[in-house]
C-alpha cells in the first residue's frame, strides 16, 4: 500500500540522508552527481572526474547495492557541469547521451519510489529521463520517468505490471526550460501510478495495471534502452527504491533532492 513504507531511521532533529532509505533490505539505487567523488571518466572507475566539462563514463551507486551506471561509448557520455548556484549535475544532450546499469532485481516487489532532480531544457521531442527495462511499452514489470513525454505532455511517470499506466501532465506551467523534483509512486496490485512535481501530487492513474511484480532489468538513464528517446536535460540526482515511503520519508527525500536541484519546497 502507498504511504506505509519508509520512515525507519528518520529523526526530525537530524539532517536527512537518502542513505537511510536503504537501511533495510530490498532493491534500489541512488545517484548523486552533486558528489564528484562518485564520477569517473572511464568505465573501470580509475580516472576520477576532476573538472567541469569532463565526460562521465561511470557513476557510482551510493545505495550500497552496487548498481553503478556506465557508458562504454565515449561519444555517448554525459558531461559533468556545475550551475550558477554551484550545484553539480550531469548534462544529457538529447542526441545520444545515456547511461545504464547492469540488471537490478525488483522481482520481489510490486511497489516502487522514483525521485529525480531535473532541469528539462527542451519539449521538442519525447525524452526518457530514467527507465527500468529497454521499454515500458513492451516489458512487463517496468517503470519510467519522461522529461518530456511528448511535445505536448510535459512530464510522466509510468508503471506497468502487465498493463502500462501513466500519470501525466500537459500543463504549460511545466514548459521548458523547467526545473523540478519529480517523484513517481507505483503500486501494481494497488493500481497506483502517481506523479508528483516539486512536492505536490500533479497527476495519477488508478486504472488497472494488471498483475505481477516489477522485473529484473537494467536501468537506463537519459534515453530509451540507451539507443533512442534521449532527454535534453540536466540530472541533479536520481533515487529508486523497491518500496513506497511514508509521508515523512517522501517529504524528506524530496527536500533533499530539491536542495541539490535548486528548487524551493
Amino acid at each position: 500500500m502507498i504511504g506505509v513504507g519508509i520512515g525507519i531511521g528518520f529523526h526530525a532533529a537530524q539532517p536527512f540522508s537518502p542513505g537511510w532509505l536503504f537501511s533495510s533490505a530490498g532493491p534500489g539505487f541512488w545517484f548523486d552527481p552533486s558528489d564528484p567523488n562518485t564520477l569517473f571518466q572511464d568505465t573501470a572507475g580509475t580516472q576520477p572526474v576532476t573538472a567541469v566539462g569532463q565526460t562521465v563514463a561511470r557513476m557510482l551507486d551510493k545505495s550500497g547495492r552496487g548498481n553503478h551506471a556506465t557508458q562504454a561509448t565515449a561519444a555517448k557520455r554525459p558531461t559533468w557541469q556545475v550551475d550558477s548556484g554551484g550545484r553539480g549535475y550531469l548534462s544529457f544532450d538529447g542526441v545520444d547521451d545515456a547511461m545504464e546499469t547492469a540488471a537490478i532485481d525488483f522481482t520481489g516487489t510490486d511497489e516502487v519510489f522514483l525521485c529525480a532532480g531535473v532541469r528539462k531544457l527542451s519539449d521538442a521531442a519525447a525524452g526518457v529521463l530514467a527507465e527500468f527495462s529497454p521499454s515500458v511499452s513492451s516489458n512487463n514489470g517496468s517503470f519510467l520517468l519522461y522529461a518530456p513525454t511528448s511535445a505536448a505532455t510535459r512530464y510522466s511517470f509510468g508503471s506497468r505490471g502487465t498493463t502500462l499506466r501513466l500519470g501525466s501532465t500537459t500543463s504549460d506551467a511545466y514548459l521548458s526550460p523547467h526545473t523540478a523534483v519529480l517523484s513517481g509512486l507505483g503500486d501494481i496490485s494497488g493500481d497506483v501510478c502517481r506523479l508528483r512535481i516539486n512536492g505536490a501530487q500533479i497527476a495519477e492513474s488508478v486504472l488497472d495495471q494488471g498483475t505481477g511484480n516489477y522485473g529484473n532489468f537494467a536501468l537506463y538513464i537519459g534515453g530509451r534502452g540507451g539507443t533512442s528517446v534521449y532527454t535534453n536535460s540536466r540530472l541533479y540526482g536520481l533515487i529508486g527504491l523497491g518500496r513506497t515511503p511514508s509521508e515523512a520519508g517522501l517529504a524528506q527525500a524530496e527536500r533533499w533532492m530539491a536542495a541539490r536541484t535548486g528548487v524551493t519546497l
